[in-house]
């Protein structure tokens, strides 16, 4: 499969996951955690999600599913451990024009979802197009080894000093200058080593160099 990678923006999205078991908690909890509205049709749920339903962090009909369970959403999940009812769920999404992602046959709905390592706001998906699942686990195994926790507070910081320079330098270029030389600074270094205030302060030294600020 030739695939197109995208990421998507669930905030305040209505999705449905079908099924109630450990995979579709699995699945829950990633969906609740992208801010999608998240609505759970199964005749029976996990202690997890039960919890959720409890919570009013899902909203939960009690039932099998049927074509209407898919009015006005925006993304589906099949993933119940029946492959006749998680195909009858892409099929109907399809005819719907509904994204639609298929736990037992990814080939059978229209996106797959990656194995992904997130740090902060850095998140780095790896997808072998569902030919090889294990290869996606070691691949995403060495990512994690190589980009660590320091990623996620420097994205953080570095979202600080964007606003910053959009709001003081006029210049594209400068601001694009300032950007390069923080990335290829020591500043990561510094954040990896647990030196935060050093960290900061190297920033500030750039930004200064850079833009006379």
């Amino acid at each position: 499969m030739n695939l197109y990678p995208v990421f998507l923006d669930l905030r305040g999205r209505p999705c449905l996951l079908v099924g109630g078991g450990a995979v579709a908690a699995r699945k829950a909890a990633a969906l609740i955690g992208a801010g999608a509205v998240l609505t759970v049709v199964s005749p029976a749920l996990t202690p997890a999600l039960a919890e959720l339903a409890r919570s009013d962090s899902i909203r939960h009909r009690m039932k099998r599913f049927d074509e209407s369970d898919l009015a006005g959403m925006f993304l589906a999940v099949a993933a119940t451990d029946d492959p006749a009812v998680n195909g009858s769920v892409a099929i109907a999404c399809r005819s719907r024009g509904i994204l639609v992602n298929v736990a037992t046959a990814p080939e059978a709905g229209t996106f797959i979802v990656p194995s992904v390592v997130a740090r902060g706001d850095l998140l780095i998906a790896v997808s072998t197009c569902g030919g090889s699942p294990a290869l996606s686990r070691k691949v995403r195994e060495e990512l994690e080894r190589s980009y660590g926790p320091e990623y996620g507070v420097f994205l953080r910081k570095m979202a600080v000093v964007r606003q910053r320079m959009l709001r003081e330098v006029q210049d594209e270029a400068v601001r694009r200058e300032t950007f390069r030389a923080i990335v290829d600074s020591d500043v990561l270094g510094l954040l990896r080593e647990g030196a935060v205030d050093r960290a900061d302060r190297r920033i500030e030294e750039i930004v200064k160099s850079v833009t006379g600020r």
